[in-house]
């Protein structure tokens, strides 16, 4: 069975790197034997680090372990990426000596790692107390503290690289919209009007979708558990209560995302910017070419107020089963007088994104 998964974890990332325009041209072959050759590096690496390891003492053992692990995972991913990532997609990070670098993805990855330090914080204060509860506390904390390390600096040096390519944005832009608080104001309930007006999941209206979904994963438990009836039973009905929270949960976000994105909107500048790695509004980032999120279409939105309207797509592989395709439509307000704005843009992205749907003009 871990085989079959595998196998089809192989078949959806394939999938999902030939669907994908960032990739079109890209040489699977030659990035496959890069990933070989740094991985057979790091297993030399490890190799030589045990037999250097066999005079120190078993504290130093584990320290030198440790930290010969942690770096070579860390460049292990950073030369993959980067030698994966085709020429088309890479962020231009070089800024002038005097410019100031912009902060907004550090200081999102701050506030994220704040509360990630924390948990860590109360798991030490955890092992204070008496008795066998700090084994079991040691033991729940221990792939966390393992990976927290390595995960906060790989998002730390993720959220500088984009805080440089969104400054170099922002000093050579294609366009450059500014609005008034007025405008920026309008707009701002315009985009929330319309996100409450988008259809959410109704259990009265969609429960027909229900019955199947509960059917195939009680006959998948009572088919391969090796549990005994009334064990599975449960199971069962533990998952069925799992499932009804999980849309119960996206029927409550929803419900509150009209009130976020307006939170959002009053936080973010009143500008956009539109160059050649991406677009910037509505404080977001979107790269045209980038591995999270690429460009797939680009027109006009003639409800007024008129605005640009921008299609990304992102493939996630699926292990178990076809890739899943994630949509994210980014809409700009287009200010008075920005014909010839328009016309630029519209050139441009005819160049940089040669297999998105352009229509501008």
């Amino acid at each position: 069975m871990a085989v079959v998964f595998a196998l089809m974890s192989m078949a959806g990332a394939w999938v999902a790197w030939h669907r994908s325009p960032v990739y079109a041209g890209q040489s699977a072959l030659r990035v496959l034997a890069a990933v070989g050759l740094l991985l057979l590096a790091a297993i030399l690496a490890i190799v030589a680090t045990v037999q250097y390891m066999q005079a120190l003492s078993a504290t130093m053992q584990y320290l030198v372990m440790g930290a010969v692990v942690l770096a070579l995972t860390l460049g292990l991913v950073f030369s993959i990426q980067a030698v994966a990532t085709p020429k088309s997609s890479r962020l231009n990070t070089t800024l002038p000596v005097s410019a100031r670098t912009l902060t907004a993805h550090r200081d999102r990855f701050y506030r994220w790692a704040k509360y990630v330090i924390g948990v860590l914080a109360l798991s030490v204060a955890g092992l204070l107390v008496p008795g066998d509860t700090r084994y079991i506390i040691a033991g729940l904390f221990a792939v966390p503290w393992l990976l927290a390390p390595m995960m906060l600096l790989l998002l730390y040096v993720n959220a500088r690289k984009f805080d440089l390519a969104l400054t170099v944005l922002t000093l050579d832009p294609w366009v450059h919209w500014q609005y008034s608080t007025g405008q920026w104001q309008a707009w701002c309930d315009v985009q929330v009007a319309r996100l409450g007006e988008q259809r959410t999941f109704s259990l009265r209206r969609d429960w027909r979708i229900f019955p199947w979904m509960f059917a195939t994963t009680g006959a998948t438990v009572m088919i391969f558990s090796p549990l005994t009836a009334w064990q599975n039973a449960l199971c069962v009905v533990l998952m069925w209560g799992f499932i009804l929270g999980l849309f119960e949960f996206s029927v409550w976000a929803a419900h509150r995302a009209p009130a976020k994105l307006r939170v959002k909107l009053h936080d973010a500048s009143p500008e956009a910017y539109f160059g050649h790695d991406g677009l910037y509004c509505n404080g977001r980032f979107l790269t045209w070419l980038g591995a999270e999120y690429y460009l797939t279409a680009a027109s006009i939105d003639a409800r007024p107020p008129r605005s640009l309207k921008f299609h990304f797509e992102k493939i996630v592989p699926n292990p178990y089963g076809s890739a899943q395709t994630i949509l994210l439509d980014q809409s700009v307000l287009i200010p008075d007088g920005s014909d010839g704005d328009i016309v630029r843009l519209s050139h441009e992205l005819g160049i940089r994104c040669p297999n998105a749907r352009i229509s501008l003009t």
